[in-house]
């Protein structure tokens, strides 16, 4: 499997450093940077994306970090460094606003799995041509957990003992979603591009 950007692995490595100092001061920058409803309607938007980079504590961290890595490894034939960080802003930015207008009574909110679905469905649906059969398995993996994790009955404290908190189950959601919407904007502007070549 050949990567597609060789210059991809230091910007991984940059996003993965940058995460780790931010759990190791997370008693210092996580009441900056989290998702804070209040503060973010007094004007401090920045949490809206920024909520993503922060965790409950280093285990959070870990299986985050477990996550992101995975997706690094496997889907380096599928990603670069523009769509590295267009899931980063979009995914992260989409899932933010989602959280602030969606879920009213949602006041505090960290972490990086919301997101994660949606690197997790971006590369999955853009690399289905290689191989639809696996990928097809996987998404039908992904929306089975999600729609389980909405039944009643879901015990959304499973990792309290491990990350002092409950699983926000529609950060999930809206991250998948933002993820299917991504790959439609960037497999949309690939045909137009393709198009508009073909006629000049």
């Amino acid at each position: 499997m050949q990567p597609r950007d060789k210059k991809l692995r230091p910007h991984f490595a940059w996003l993965v450093v940058v995460m780790i100092v931010l759990g190791l001061a997370s008693s210092w920058v996580n009441p900056w940077l989290a998702f804070d409803r209040v503060a973010i309607e007094q004007g401090q938007w920045w949490r809206i994306l920024t909520c993503h980079l922060v965790h409950l504590n280093h285990w959070h961290l870990l299986l985050n970090l477990s996550g992101l890595l995975l997706c690094g490894y496997f889907f380096e034939d599928l990603l670069d460094r523009a769509r590295l960080w267009a899931w980063l802003l979009f995914c992260g930015i989409t899932t933010g606003v989602a959280l602030l207008i969606l879920d009213p009574q949602l006041q505090h909110y960290v972490g990086l799995s919301g997101i994660l679905h949606g690197l997790l469905v971006l590369c999955l649906l853009m690399g289905w041509r290689g191989d639809p059969v696996l990928h097809s398995v996987v998404l039908a993996v992904i929306i089975g957990r999600i729609i389980s994790e909405h039944l009643p009955g879901y015990d959304v404290d499973y990792l309290q003992g491990w990350i002092d908190g409950r699983v926000y189950v529609n950060a999930h959601l809206y991250g998948a979603v933002s993820g299917a919407l991504l790959w439609g904007l960037i497999t949309g502007g690939s045909y137009f591009v393709d198009r508009r070549a073909k006629r000049e």
